[in-house]
C-alpha cells in the first residue's frame, strides 16, 4: 500500500492532500502567502499533518505558473511573491517583442509575449527594480521554491518552464531540453545556471532531506509535478489526442490535446499558447481566462457583500436549463483570448432574471468560445471534454451548461481538489511506486437538442457583443 502527499500552491489558496488507497483527504487549506518564509511554513504545516496519518512514499508539488521569487546569494527571497496577477508596466517586454518579433518569440517558445511570463518580470525588475535585479542570484518558481526547500535540489518541470518565455519549445516530435534557453536568457542578462534545471519525464525524482518538522522520511521522492492546470488534466485522464480538459478555479484553463500545431503564429493571434502535455511528447493548445471563480468573486464583492454562495443560490439549487436572454461579458481586466482585448471590461447585455445564473451561463459561453476557436485552429474536433475544479461541484448547473454547449461526451472529476490529488498521483508515477488510474469521473448529461440550440444561439450573440 502506498501513500503520497500532493501540494497545490494556487493563486488564492494552498492545499495539501494525502492520497491513500485511491482516496484523497484534504489535510490543509490556507490562503497562499506572499512571503516565501510564510509559504514554506504553510507547506510544512500541511506535510506534518499528512505524515501524522502514517508514512508517506512520495510528494508532488504543483503550482500556478508565471509566478516566483528572486533569491539572493544566501537563498533568501528579495521580494514578496511576484505573481502572474500583478499589474506591471509592459514597456520592456513590448520593446523586446518589437526588436525580435512577436511571432518569432512565439515560434520559439509557444508563449505569447506579454507582462505575465517570467521573462517579462525579469525585464521589469532590471528596468524598474535594478537593485533587486543586481542582487538576484537565482530565480525560483513557486513550486520550485518548495522543492528546493525540501530536497536542496534546484529543479522545475517542463510544464512550468514552458510558461516563462525563456524555455525553447522544439518542433513537434523533437525532445525537450533540460535547461532554459541561453539566448533568450541573454536578452535580460541571465544565464541558465540562475534558473532551475528542467527535470524531464522519466528522470528519477529528487529526495527529501532530513526535515524532522515535516515527518517526511529522508530519501522520500519529491517531484515538481508541474503547472496546476496541466496536472489536473493529466490526473483526470486527459492524456490522448482529441481529449480536452477544462480546469476551473480562480482562473480557468482549457487544454486541448491536438497532437501537433502547424501554425503557431495563428495561435498567438488568438491569445493562446502551444504546450507539451505532462508526458513531454503530446502537443496541445492551452488557453487561459484570468477570472472564472475570480469573476464570480468580483460580482459577489459588488452585489452580495462578497458572498459567492449567495450570488449563486439559484444556480446552485436548480439543474434546469434557463438560457436567459441576458448575459455578461466576464472581463474585469481585459480578455486574454480569443481575440485578445486588454480594454475589454465587464458589461451587462439585457436584463437578467438572476445575476448568478447569468454569470454562470456567461462563463460557459466564454469557455466554449475558447474551445470552438481551438477547434478551428487545429482542424480537429474534440472527442471528449473533461471538467475539473471545485467550483463546478458547488454549482452543478455550470457543468451541465458546459456539456450542452460542447456537444461531445462530457465528464466531471469527482475529486474536489484535482490539482493537489493529481500532484500526489504524478509523484507516485514518476517515482515508479504506483501507476494509479485517473481520478474517478461522473458523466454529465447535457440538456436536450432544443435547449442546446438556444444556448448556441446565445453563444453567437455573446461573441458578437464582444466586438
Amino acid at each position: 500500500m502506498t501513500a503520497a502527499v500532493g501540494i497545490d500552491i494556487g493563486t488564492t489558496n494552498t492545499k495539501v492532500v494525502r492520497v491513500e488507497r485511491g482516496l484523497s483527504t484534504t489535510v490543509l487549506t490556507r490562503p497562499t502567502p506572499a512571503r516565501l518564509d510564510e509559504l514554506l511554513a504553510v507547506v510544512i504545516r500541511g506535510l506534518t499533518a499528512a505524515t501524522q496519518a502514517g508514512p508517506v512514499d512520495a510528494v508532488g508539488i504543483a503550482s500556478m505558473a508565471e509566478s516566483g521569487f528572486p533569491l539572493d546569494a544566501d537563498g533568501r527571497a528579495l521580494t514578496p511573491l511576484l505573481s502572474w496577477q500583478d499589474a506591471r508596466d509592459d514597456t520592456e517586454i513590448r520593446a523586446l517583442a518589437d526588436r525580435l518579433g512577436a511571432d518569432a518569440l512565439f515560434e520559439a517558445t509557444g508563449v505569447r509575449p506579454g507582462p505575465k511570463p517570467s521573462l517579462a518580470v525579469w525585464l521589469w525588475l532590471r528596468a524598474q527594480r535594478p537593485c533587486v535585479f543586481s542582487a538576484m542570484r537565482r530565480w525560483v518558481g513557486v513550486a520550485d521554491a518548495v522543492h528546493l526547500a525540501l530536497t536542496g535540489e534546484f529543479r522545475t518541470d517542463h510544464t512550468l518552464a514552458g510558461r516563462t518565455l525563456a524555455y525553447r519549445l522544439p518542433t513537434s516530435g523533437e525532445p525537450l531540453s533540460s535547461s532554459f534557453d541561453p539566448t533568450l536568457l541573454g536578452e535580460v542578462g541571465l544565464t541558465p545556471d540562475q534558473l532551475p534545471r528542467v527535470a524531464l519525464p522519466g528522470e528519477p525524482p529528487a529526495q527529501a532531506r532530513e526535515h524532522i518538522q515535516t515527518g517526511l522520511r529522508p530519501g522520500t521522492p519529491v517531484v515538481v509535478a508541474g503547472h496546476d492546470h496541466q496536472v489536473a488534466a493529466w490526473a483526470s485522464g486527459v492524456r490522448t489526442i482529441g481529449q480536452v480538459a477544462d480546469s476551473v478555479g480562480t482562473a480557468e484553463a482549457v487544454l486541448n490535446l491536438v497532437g501537433q500545431v502547424p501554425d503557431r503564429p495563428a495561435v498567438r493571434a488568438q491569445g493562446m499558447s502551444v504546450v507539451r502535455a505532462v508526458d513531454g511528447i503530446t502537443e496541445g493548445l492551452l488557453a487561459g481566462t484570468g477570472s472564472a471563480g475570480g469573476f464570480l468573486q468580483w460580482l459577489a464583492d459588488r452585489h452580495t457583500g462578497g458572498d459567492v454562495s449567495e450570488l449563486l443560490t439559484e444556480a446552485t439549487e436548480t439543474n434546469k436549463a434557463l438560457a436567459g436572454d441576458a448575459w455578461l461579458l466576464p472581463y474585469p481586466s481585459g480578455r486574454q483570448c480569443p481575440d485578445p482585448d486588454s480594454a475589454a471590461r465587464v458589461r451587462m447585455i439585457g436584463s437578467p432574471a438572476d445575476l448568478g445564473v447569468t454569470a454562470v451561463e456567461s462563463l460557459a459561453y466564454q469557455a466554449q468560445w475558447v474551445l470552438d476557436t481551438q477547434t478551428a485552429l487545429s482542424e480537429r474536433r474534440p472527442s471528449q471534454l473533461t471538467l475539473a475544479g471545485n467550483p463546478l461541484h458547488r454549482t452543478p448547473l455550470w457543468a451541465r451548461i458546459k456539456a450542452t454547449l460542447a456537444g461531445v461526451p462530457t465528464t466531471l472529476t469527482t475529486a474536489t481538489e484535482p490539482v493537489a490529488t493529481g500532484a500526489a498521483l504524478l509523484a507516485l508515477h514518476r517515482a515508479g511506486l504506483s501507476d494509479e488510474p485517473p481520478l474517478a469521473i461522473n458523466n454529465i448529461d447535457p440538456f436536450d437538442d432544443e435547449i442546446r440550440d438556444r444556448y448556441r444561439d446565445r453563444l453567437a450573440a455573446f461573441i458578437a457583443s464582444t466586438q
